[in-house]
């Protein structure tokens, strides 16, 4: 027989520390990515929370009288950045030139501020026949909202930007 010894197996110890690490880094790696992700969701959700809608409301009265007003029925403000006054394809900054363009006498008219900043539910007066003598028929009534347009571009709070166009052409 030989003097060979049959050789004892190699005790391996295990690393534990470097698994731990390992293991702990990978989980901080992952929170941080799930955190992130869940800011810009939260984030999407609030620019959709605060979305502003901004309507035309078009009014007549009893005395032939009419007015149009403009609410702000989204849950965000808005913040009007331009108007323009539109008349058979002419673009006006004023609403008096818009008015006389029109044929009609900017002293018939009350008018509000549309270039505003408009809160939730807010509601702000364009224009609105002011007396009497102002009094337009059906029929003119027609004929003047068919050659006007009012195009208000407005953005939410995070810089996204809309548009209301009233009137058609």
């Amino acid at each position: 027989m030989s003097d060979l010894k049959m050789s004892e197996p190699i005790k391996r110890t295990v690393n534990w520390e470097k698994y731990t690490a390992l293991s702990s880094m990978l989980v901080a790696v992952l929170a941080l990515a799930i955190s992130i992700w869940q800011s810009y969701n939260i984030q999407q959700h609030n620019k959709l929370s605060l979305r502003p809608y901004l309507e035309a409301e078009f009014n007549t009265t009893l005395e032939d009288g009419w007015e149009l007003y403009i609410n702000n029925q989204g849950l965000g403000p808005a913040q009007v950045t331009d108007v323009k006054y539109i008349v058979d394809g002419t673009i006006y900054r004023d609403r008096d030139a818009f008015l006389i363009a029109l044929g009609e006498d900017p002293d018939c008219y009350v008018m509000g501020n549309v270039g505003r900043f408009y809160k939730v539910s807010d509601r702000q007066i364009v224009f609105s026949t002011l007396n009497n003598t102002c009094r337009k028929t059906e029929a003119e009534l027609m004929a003047l909202l068919s050659r006007m347009q009012m195009i208000l571009d407005y953005q939410s709070l995070y810089g996204e930007t809309y548009q209301l166009v009233i009137g058609q052409h």
